[in-house]
């Protein structure tokens, strides 16, 4: 069966009434004055005679709850032991009044963050869908045998890299020469080369013409040919 949610006259719910009444008169919610409360109370129910009471069971059954309390606070005080503690026959009401405006702060604060998140869009990852990787799987038996056939493919050799000295300035220069006699070019016309240091060399050499502005690239779509072109005026 589905709960029928009574509003009573804007109020979601009993605790709600009795926090706009003590707010309304400025009311220290540990020094609640249960009997002006309770007739302030009582009279908002009556007003609203017109609703279907037998609906609003929660606000009748906190109008009975102040309604004891009222009685256990006009009833003579008793007399205890010096170390023994009077219990405020409030007490309970307050502390249900506390946690009730907590969790409305905690709502208020939700319901800002929330409109705070409509201002966000969020984007896609720029290659999804398009880059497909997928990583092998290994044994240990297949590592230890690439190992062993390292190991043993170098026992008897000596292994010597020869230096490569490129430079990324030459490589600058080499650029703007060809931009010249040239409206453009590709990078990979420009990185044609086999030896990986010259590679480095060009890529480093374009992104420093970018630094200096001197250059510009363009780019279709993800993985199309990178084109360089001389920024205007240089």
């Amino acid at each position: 069966m589905a709960q029928v949610a009574l509003k009573l006259s804007g109020f979601e719910g009993p605790l709600e009434l009795l926090m706009h009444l003590i707010e309304k008169d400025k009311i220290d919610i540990y020094d609640i004055p249960i009997v002006s409360i309770t007739e302030q109370y009582i009279g908002y129910l009556k007003a609203m005679s017109e609703f279907d009471m037998e609906l609003a069971s929660e606000f009748l059954v906190m109008a009975a709850t102040l309604l004891q309390i009222k009685s256990r606070m006009l009833l003579p005080k008793e007399e205890r032991a010096e170390d023994e503690e009077e219990v405020d026959p409030r007490q309970q009401l307050v502390e249900m009044l506390i946690e009730y405006r907590r969790i409305k702060e905690c709502a208020r604060l939700l319901l800002e963050k929330k409109e705070e998140a409509r201002k966000y869009v969020q984007r896609l990852p720029m290659f999804k869908g398009i880059v497909d990787r997928v990583m092998p799987t290994y044994t240990v038996v297949d590592l230890l045998e690439a190992l062993n056939s390292m190991l043993s493919s170098t026992e008897h050799e000596e292994a010597f890299i020869a230096p490569q000295a490129f430079s990324v300035q030459e490589k600058m220069a080499d650029i703007l020469e060809k931009l010249k006699t040239r409206p453009g070019f590709t990078l990979s016309e420009l990185v044609s080369s086999e030896l990986p240091g010259e590679k480095v060399a060009c890529f480093l050499g374009v992104l420093e013409l970018l630094k200096l502005n001197l250059i510009t690239i363009t780019q279709q779509e993800a993985f199309a040919p990178i084109y360089i072109f001389a920024k205007e005026g240089e």
